[in-house]
């Protein structure tokens, strides 16, 4: 039976950068790694609206990417 082993977790802060030439609003994307893996969303979030405190770009969303490696 295949197991699948967490790798990597990172965590992805996604900011409003204005809107295109069609209005449609564009995004500037943000990525952290080394985010233990243990770490609550409670946790992630509220490191995440610290991180975008420093920033002069609004907040839109936060991601929590994980990666597996799939082993047999």
């Amino acid at each position: 039976m295949a197991t699948a082993d967490l790798k990597s977790t990172r965590i992805r802060l996604a900011y409003n950068d204005g809107q295109d030439e069609k209005g449609k609003p564009k995004f500037a994307y943000k990525s952290y790694s080394y985010i233990n893996a243990l770490a609550s969303a409670d946790e992630m979030n509220s490191a995440a609206l610290s991180i975008a405190s420093l920033s002069s770009k609004t907040l839109f969303n936060v991601e929590k990417l994980q990666s597996f490696d799939i082993n047999e």
